[in-house]
């Protein structure tokens, strides 16, 4: 888990020291677990918000690498990077009106959001 702990941490640094101001603030709040599907397996992903900055973990069912991502809120839409121990990427979640499910892809690699295929996802 410190790998995962790390991988926060320079993720999220990486996406809050771009210095462009955030144009939308988030319209829904994101913090809390959620069951998702993406890369042909199930993963439970937990999300904390602070403001648009987005961090969170992930693992895979079965268990597979845990993960880490962060990434940027403007209005509904989620923009940023994956990572575990072996590769990383990219991704968008697009989050409905009422902040209970979204829908998004995933990239393959820190250049792509949507080789990997669909990411969709509903709150616990």
């Amino acid at each position: 888990m410190r790998s995962v702990f790390r991988a926060v941490c320079l993720v999220g640094a990486a996406m809050t020291m771009g210095g462009a101001a955030v144009e939308a603030q988030p319209t829904v709040a994101v913090s809390g677990l959620w069951q998702t599907q993406f890369a042909g397996a199930a993963a439970t992903v937990s999300l904390t918000q602070s403001g648009p900055n987005v961090i969170g973990t992930y693992v895979n069912t079965p268990p597979l690498m845990p993960g880490a991502m962060a990434g940027v809120l403007r209005g509904n839409v989620l923009t940023g990077r994956w990572t575990d121990a072996s590769s990383s990427g990219g991704f968008t979640l697009v989050f409905s009106p009422n902040g209970r499910s979204f829908a998004g892809t995933w990239g393959r690699s820190i250049t792509s959001v949507s080789d990997g295929g669909p990411w969709v996802g509903t709150r616990q």
